[in-house]
């Protein structure tokens, strides 16, 4: 144990140099520097000169990064670029304030999470495992900006219960965000316990338990719970990781000083120090917490906890021959002489070679010296017997089925054996997803919204961009009607239009993040499964390096440095994506490159490139499908956050994302401004979920034989 953990944090420092490297190198790409809002009409140039050289601008980029990491092994982040303030005090100041957000949310996650997940495992199938799966999935469909939008909406501009940003009202400024990011987290811990306790609620020793009289509390709580801790434990530590990175959006909502907000005013400003300040520092703490929740599994699951367990060796006790155990040979004799007695009754047969069988399962206790020698005879014997038996029931099958035929031949029609031919006409791997999706309903209901997404997608085109965007003043701040479903915004602009003009622009985000994550972490994660080694290890740690990174921050750099356009945001996000899609395509190459068509591939001399992409990546394909789909989901949610807090999509494009930041200023007086395009991104991302749901169930062979 003390071994792994070194291990974890030594992976810190080259984590951070890479990390360190990829922001400062982005950052530096960005066009502009810190000095172009210093320079006024009235310098002269060599006045601008003497300011390039206090901040390092005319030396190489590698000496400026040189010497910034000299300082930080000194523990000394800089200087902010702007504010002229510590960059280590202004992060200190704010991170108490990012843990206080992100430990409330996972508090309050929590303890309903995993309650409701239990429950809901328990009673698997009825109105309430049901409604909590509808329930999780549309809180994992939601984005977080929106859900708060929507709690300062309510519990604040319209009730007055609770303040609207900030934290100068002490707990009662803390209650929205938390429940905000609680809720989100919850989501995802309800569904990933109730899966977890399914897969531990039919196991044999929770029977054995109940068998035994312990109380249905105790068998749940230490015994089911204990057992499935594990991936419960990996998302909440995964949900606080992406609190305590990512929670630049919730901060932005609600306005909390925070360190996520820190980060989007930094890299706002091009404060190149404060920003690379705030990645290595929210990146060790990432990858810190990840360190933690990995600790922690080997203390909640028992089976870990036996594996660094002293276990003392104990030695066998003298043999002695039970009493109500026969001899093998004698048993073998006593059998074969009941087998063959000539009875013409094969019932009785059966009740004869039975006993015999379960006589042989006793347990004894055999010496050392026979031990070895007995156990091979009596599994010989024991093998012996079950083939007598089943040469038996074989034997009585067939005539049974030979009786069976002869006496219906006559009654046995073309028209009952069409039927059981296409009862049990095996069909394509293709076919069969299909009519598992059929049979789906919410696989289905995806499947549906998804086709009037694209059929929305195509009235689209034919709506010119001067029509979504044109205003009309006389009709400014109407509300929905027949002429203006969606009402109009602030400069009497349909709301409609623009909505369905955005339809674009989401699915082309979506697939087109999909597209390139898929493309680049596919091939290398083929590579890296087929090969291993030296290679896989290379593939492996370059992954491992860009998963540190927190996405928001990551794609907030990246937008920066190549500017907002719709072609960057999807460039951002997908390289964002890349990971993920590297540790599954790999996992699944790994499980098959050692079969038997493989080596023979390699045999005939088929190339290695042409052995990956024609025999092991096809066969492999089935998690991937499924990550797909749930990718698509995801990458929506994050382009719509990035537009949200203003590196998405440039105004005036109707970006969903965008449609909401810009009418989050009139929410009190126009609430349908951010209501219609919160409702679009939720039911899009919903019916990619259900769809992967339901792609999940089709390709999951556990589930193969069921109708």
């Amino acid at each position: 144990m003390l071994r792994y953990v070194l291990k974890r944090i030594l992976w810190l420092i080259p984590v951070i140099i890479c990390v360190s490297l990829i922001v400062y190198t982005l950052i530096e790409l960005a066009p502009g520097t810190i000095i172009d809002a210093m320079i006024s009409e009235y310098m002269t140039q060599e006045d601008i000169e003497e300011l390039r050289s206090m901040y390092d601008l005319d030396r190489p980029m590698l000496y400026r990064y040189g010497k910034y990491m000299i300082n930080l092994l000194q523990g000394d982040l800089g200087v902010s670029d702007v504010t002229q303030i510590d960059v280590w005090e202004t992060y200190m100041t704010r991170l108490p304030n990012t843990l206080i957000l992100a430990f409330s949310a996972l508090v309050i996650g929590s303890i309903i999470a995993i309650p409701m997940g239990i429950i809901a495992a328990r009673r698997s199938g009825t109105l309430i495992d049901n409604a909590t799966s509808i329930f999780t999935l549309i809180g994992m469909s939601m984005p977080g900006f929106w859900l708060g939008l929507l709690l300062l909406l309510i519990f604040s501009l319209r009730l007055g219960w609770l303040p609207g940003g900030g934290m100068r009202h002490g707990i009662r400024s803390l209650v929205l965000p938390a429940v905000c990011s609680g809720l989100l987290l919850m989501a995802t811990a309800t569904r990933q316990t109730r899966s977890s306790m399914l897969e531990v609620l039919n196991a044999d020793f929770l029977r054995t338990a109940r068998a035994k009289g312990v109380p249905e509390k105790s068998v749940i709580r230490k015994h089911a719970l204990g057992n499935a801790w594990i991936p419960i434990l990996a998302t909440l530590g995964t949900a606080l990781s992406v609190s305590l990175a990512g929670s630049a959006v919730v901060e932005a909502v609600f306005a909390w000083p925070g360190v996520g907000l820190l980060t989007v005013n930094a890299v706002m400003q091009r404060d190149v120090t404060m920003t690379l300040g705030c990645v290595i520092m929210t990146t060790f703490l990432y990858v810190f917490v990840q360190l933690v929740v990995d600790l922690m599994f080997a203390f909640v699951d028992p089976r870990i906890k036996a594996q660094y367990s002293s276990v003392k060796k104990r030695k066998h006790a003298p043999a002695e021959k039970p009493a109500d155990v026969q001899p093998v040979a004698e048993l073998r004799e006593t059998s074969a002489a009941e087998v063959n007695n000539g009875k013409d009754d094969k019932t009785e047969e059966l009740n004869v070679v039975q006993p015999a069988i379960k006589t042989v399962h006793k347990p004894a206790v055999l010496s050392a010296d026979a031990g070895d020698k007995v156990f091979a005879e009596r599994k010989f014997e024991e093998g012996k017997l079950a083939e007598r038996q089943e040469t038996i029931v074989l034997s009585e099958a067939v005539k049974i089925s030979e009786a069976v035929t002869s006496s219906h031949a006559d009654r046995a029609t073309d028209n009952t054996g069409e039927l059981l031919t296409k009862k049990y006409k095996k069909r394509s791997q293709l076919g069969e997803i299909f009519h598992r999706i059929r049979k789906n309903k919410g696989a289905l209901a995806g499947l549906i919204i998804i086709t009037i997404l694209f059929l929305t997608f195509l009235g689209s085109l034919f709506i010119n961009f001067e029509a979504a965007t044109a205003s009309n003043v006389p009709a400014r701040f109407t509300s929905p009607n027949l002429q203006y479903p969606f009402g109009t915004d602030n400069l009497g602009r349909n709301a409609l239009l623009r909505v369905i003009y955005g339809t674009r622009y989401s699915l082309a985000i979506g697939f087109g993040v999909v597209g390139i994550a898929t493309l680049i972490g596919v091939t290398f994660g083929s590579i890296a499964g087929y090969f291993g080694k030296h290679v896989d290890d290379i593939i492996m740690r370059i992954s491992d390096i860009l998963a540190s990174i927190p996405g928001m921050l990551l794609g907030m750099v990246i937008v920066t440095v190549l500017g907002q356009s719709l072609r960057n945001l999807i460039i951002a996000v997908g390289i964002t994506s890349i990971p993920i899609f590297i540790r599954i395509t790999r996992a699944s190459i790994l499980t098959v490159r050692g079969n038997e068509f493989v080596e023979a591939a390699k045999a005939i001399g088929i190339s290695s490139p042409r052995i990956i992409f024609t025999q092991v990546l096809p066969n492999g394909l089935a998690p991937i499908i499924v990550t797909i789909t749930a990718s698509l989901g995801i990458a929506i949610i994050v382009a719509a956050s990035l537009s949200f807090i203003g590196f998405g999509v440039p105004v005036p494009h109707p970006e969903w994302g965008a449609m909401i930041a810009s009418g989050r200023e009139f929410a009190r007086s126009a609430p349908w401004l951010m209501t219609f395009p919160g409702l679009c991104i939720m039911v899009t991302v919903l019916a990619f979920n259900l769809l992967g749901d339901g792609l999940r169930d089709a390709l999951d062979p556990k589930l193969k034989g069921t109708k």
